[in-house]
Formats: C-alpha cells, sequence, structure tokens
C-alpha cells in the first residue's frame, strides 16, 4: 500500500470521526464522508465499501492505538503495582489526548455490534484481553496481587476512570480526566494490591 493510499484512507476516517461526532453514526451518510473527505466515490468504496465498514475501522483503529499505548506502558512496568497503574495511566491518557475518539468507542459500542466487522472487534479485544493477563499472570500466580476473578480485572483497574470518562466526554464533568490520573492509579493499586 502506498503512502498516498494510507493517507486517502485516514483522511477518509478522520472526516468519518468528524461527522460521527457532529451528527451520529446514523444520521451520518457517506456523501456527508466523502464531501468531507474530499474523497471520490471510487475511493471510498475502495477503502470501505459502506458507512458501516468505515465505522468499524475508526473503531477498531482506536482500540488499536489504545491497546499500543496500553502495551507499551506495560512492558516499562517491572512490578505488579506498575504493571497495575500502567493500565489505568494508558486509559486516561490516551481518553485524555483523544477525546473524540474516545467519545466514538465509548457510544458507538451498540451500533456496532451489528456490523458484519463485529465479531473480528470482539477476537481483536479477546487476544488483547489475553495478553494483558499474560503479563499479570506471573504476579496474579505468585501472591503479588489479590486473588480475584479474572473477569474483574479489567474493570477494577479502569472502571473509576471509565465512569469519570463518561462524565468528561458527555461535558457533565469540566475538569480534565488527566488531572485525575494518580487519584485513579492509586484506587486501582489500593484493589489490586494483596492484603
Amino acid at each position: 500500500m502506498t503512502d498516498t493510499k494510507k493517507s486517502r484512507k485516514q483522511e477518509i476516517l478522520d472526516a468519518a470521526l468528524a461527522c460521527f461526532t457532529e451528527h451520529g453514526i446514523e444520521a451520518t451518510t457517506i456523501d456527508m464522508i466523502r464531501e468531507r473527505s474530499q474523497a471520490s466515490v471510487g475511493s471510498m468504496y475502495h477503502h470501505f465499501g459502506n458507512k458501516e465498514s468505515i465505522a468499524a475501522a475508526l473503531y477498531t483503529a482506536a482500540l488499536e492505538e489504545h491497546h499500543a499505548y496500553q502495551q507499551q506502558l506495560l512492558e516499562a512496568a517491572t512490578t505488579a503495582q506498575d504493571g497495575v497503574k500502567a493500565i489505568t495511566y494508558a486509559y486516561v491518557d490516551w481518553v485524555s489526548a483523544n477525546p473524540e475518539k474516545a467519545r466514538f468507542v465509548l457510544y458507538s459500542r451498540g451500533a456496532l455490534a451489528r456490523n458484519e466487522m463485529a465479531t473480528d472487534v470482539r477476537e481483536r479485544t479477546r487476544a488483547h484481553v489475553a495478553e494483558v493477563l499474560e503479563w499479570f499472570r506471573p504476579y496474579l500466580d505468585t501472591g503479588k496481587l489479590k486473588a480475584l476473578p479474572v473477569e474483574v480485572l479489567g474493570s477494577l483497574m479502569t472502571g473509576p476512570a471509565h465512569d469519570y470518562a463518561r462524565l468528561w466526554l458527555s461535558g457533565r464533568a469540566k475538569t480534565d480526566i488527566k488531572a485525575y490520573r494518580e487519584i485513579f492509579a492509586e484506587a486501582a493499586w489500593n484493589v489490586m494490591k494483596p492484603e
């Protein structure tokens, strides 16, 4: 794939995000995205095919961007506490740096669940969760993290930040989520540390 094609594809995704942010997925038309991106009809269909595919590609790209940042922070972590805080930091930092993408991810999941790419998104998410769990496994096995059901670990590490993100992204909270980065990370560690 040439740089020009990557650039055109990204222009379409950026235009779609702007349209989805302004109008919502349902109200946005493929013509609105095409006009905003200044892409030809052929280019739109070559890269994506339809609006739903654009939305799914945007959602997947946002998740992959977040996951890559999370993995980067986890790779630098050397203790259970560092790892727990890395998960929280990655969530807070990514939401703060990408509020439009975060808003799209948080509020469009239902619409994307009906898309043919939903299975692919679920599989990618499962694979990522498995990677993260693998990183934490030695700490769980040696008691350096509290023995908790595996399915609640992510919620315990990002739950409070996720709840605040919804408030901040909807405009109901005014302080940037990043201002509370340490509070959320410390709360996650307090729940996860062994007694």
